[in-house]
This record gives C-alpha cells, sequence and structure tokens, in this order.
C-alpha cells in the first residue's frame, strides 16, 4: 500500500471536484478528463510482493531491442541508448509469466486511492532497461485516448496527439506506477507536480522493488543522469537494430556480431512501467467499454490536418499512417512538448 504521497498540495479527490466545472458540457457517457494533474505522486514502499519473480522474469526477456525498434519508429537508423520490452499490452498480457505482476493488487489499491476510481483496468506494463546515460529531457508518457490506446495507430503518433492538446476531450485518466531494481549512480526520478516553471521532485534510493504511481501523461518527468559521464555512450546513442543481451552474469550490447559496450548487471538501471485506466464508478468503465465517441484514424488525420490549416501548414492527407514519412514529419516537427 501507498505510504504517503511525495506531494501533497492537493488530494486526488480535491482535483477532481474542482475539474467537474470544465466538463459540463460533455455528456456524462463520454466525460472527458479534467486538463489538470489528477493524482499526486505517491511513494510504495514495495511495489511486488515477489521481486525476486520479477528480476527473473526480466533476465527471460533478454534479448531487448532498441526502444525505436520496440515503437517501429520509421526511417530511423539510430536509437537513444534505452531498450524495452512490453509485458502486458491493451489490457492482455503478452510475456507468459506477468499475469500476476501486471494485476498486482499493490498497484490496483493505490491507483484507487490516488485517483478516487473505483474502477482500475490495467492496460499496458514494460520493462525498460537503461545504461549508463546523461539525464533524458523531460517529457509526458505517450497518451491513451478512446480508440487510440492499443495498436489502433502507430505508437510515434501518439506524443503529438498529446502535446497538441485537439485530443483531450477523448483522453482517459491513466495511473503510472514505476517500480526500480537499481542501487547504482544515479537515475532518480524527477518531476514538475507543478509544471516546468515551477521547481521540481525527486525520487531518490533506495530504489529496488520501490515504485512511484502517478498521473504521467499530465506530469513532465524525467530520468537523472545514470552512471559516470565515462561510462556513456558517445551521443547516448546505438544502433536501431542493436540489441541488449544476458550474457554470462553480464549485460552486453550488440549489434550483429559487433559488440558496442558490455556492462556489469548493477550498472544498468532496470524499471518496470505500469499503466492502468481509472474510471470512477462501473457506469464510467461501461461508456469506455462501449466505444461512444471513440477516434479513428481518419478521424485524427482530419482533426490535425484542419488545424495545419489554421496554421498555414498545408499537407495532404497521408496514403498509410505507417509509411508517410513527410506527413509524420511535419506532425512531429509542428507539435512538440515544452523545453525546459
Amino acid at each position: 500500500m501507498p505510504r504517503q504521497a511525495i506531494d501533497s498540495r492537493e488530494t486526488a479527490s480535491t482535483l477532481a471536484r474542482r475539474a467537474g466545472t470544465l466538463q459540463t458540457m460533455i455528456p456524462a457517457a463520454i466525460r472527458s478528463r479534467p486538463t489538470q494533474q489528477l493524482a499526486p505522486p505517491t511513494r510504495i514502499d514495495a511495489a511486488f510482493a515477489d521481486p525476486g519473480g520479477v528480476l527473473d522474469l526480466i533476465h527471460r526477456g533478454a534479448p531487448y531491442k532498441s526502444i525505436a525498434a520496440v515503437h517501429k519508429d520509421p526511417g530511423r537508423k539510430t536509437s537513444s541508448a534505452w531498450f524495452r520490452n512490453f509485458w502486458a499490452l491493451g489490457g492482455n498480457v503478452t510475456f507468459p509469466g506477468a499475469e500476476p505482476y501486471f494485476h498486482n493488487p499493490i498497484f490496483i489499491a493505490a491507483a484507487q486511492a490516488a485517483f478516487d476510481a473505483r474502477v482500475i483496468r490495467p492496460l499496458a506494463m514494460m520493462t525498460n532497461l537503461n545504461p549508463p546515460a546523461p539525464a533524458s529531457d523531460p517529457h509526458l508518457d505517450l497518451p491513451f485516448f478512446r480508440g487510440a490506446h492499443s495498436r489502433e495507430v502507430p505508437s510515434w503518433l501518439l506524443a503529438p496527439m498529446g502535446y497538441s492538446d485537439l485530443f483531450h476531450a477523448w483522453a482517459i485518466p491513466v495511473a503510472s506506477a514505476i517500480a526500480w531494481f537499481y542501487e547504482g549512480e544515479g537515475g532518480e526520478f524527477e518531476y514538475w507536480p507543478d509544471g516546468l516553471d515551477r521547481p521540481s521532485c525527486s525520487a531518490r534510493m533506495p530504489y529496488t522493488n520501490s515504485a512511484v504511481l502517478a498521473d504521467n501523461e499530465y506530469m513532465y518527468h524525467r530520468v537523472g543522469q545514470i552512471g559516470r559521464p565515462e561510462e556513456f555512450l558517445p551521443g547516448n546513442s546505438i544502433d536501431y537494430g542493436a540489441q541488449l543481451h544476458d550474457v554470462d552474469g553480464r549485460w552486453r550490447i550488440v549489434n550483429g556480431e559487433r559488440l558496442i559496450a558490455e556492462y556489469a548487471y548493477p550498472q544498468l538501471r532496470l524499471s518496470v512501467l505500469w499503466k492502468a485506466f481509472c474510471f470512477r464508478d462501473e457506469a464510467e468503465a461501461a461508456a469506455w467499454s462501449n466505444h461512444d465517441d471513440d477516434l479513428t484514424p481518419q478521424r485524427i488525420v482530419e482533426i490535425f490536418s484542419a488545424d495545419l490549416g489554421k496554421r498555414g501548414l498545408s499537407a495532404e492527407h497521408p496514403g498509410d499512417l505507417t509509411t508517410d514519412d513527410a506527413w509524420r514529419r511535419l506532425i512531429l516537427e509542428t507539435y512538440r512538448g515544452a523545453t525546459h
């Protein structure tokens, strides 16, 4: 169970009540989430009842693909030095053995309390493995929208959808729990509960089997510097096709037969990210399940195209969302996150 809120300036229930006035014009069955953060970050001291089982699954998941390859980012030849594997997606477990961790009662109870929600629907779970690297940029997690939360659209499209503020009416409240297995240098979880123009907070060691649950689609956050600069890969970059292997008690980054880097187990920051939809009651969950007013790929393109026209940027509708690189570049360049 959660120990305490790291930042408790406003409780989740207070935020939810204050946000209600923003939604009076939206039918109850398809009510959108408020524009502000719903839940203050909450520290969880014991994330999993069986942390050894989690570590076993992490090692069994090797070899890992680069994050760019996992998300099938077209046109990329390189990736940041970040590796990922999904344990569950779209509400379904995709990695055998992850079932008890995906339906973790500790995370579910924490999400109910933080989001003032009775119905929690686990949605996705993934592992992230980070070798020594500089601090990442502040960012928001990939958002989820009615009709665009699994594989309905390319994953690269979700971030600009969130940053654009064009699709807020379809956004679904999502609880994100990040659990760590790392005791090396740095790697703190830094976050901005009041926006990038206000001071940040950090969750620091001890990390192993601890977690923070928060509203990461609406709260900027990042991973702090991991390790020492002399351990960083050049440009914090790897080949798109590079993989992370678990060999003889060490982590090895390879591309084909070429060894790029090798690390001892403690040097990699291991984390597990869990996400779940949060509904106030069964009626709200049922409205989502009925797919009322869902987005479709065509509708998403039309909304973007209309906004691009208002900005004086003309673009033909993409023939294929997954292959039209010119349209992809335009969207990514036009709708980007805030800088810090």
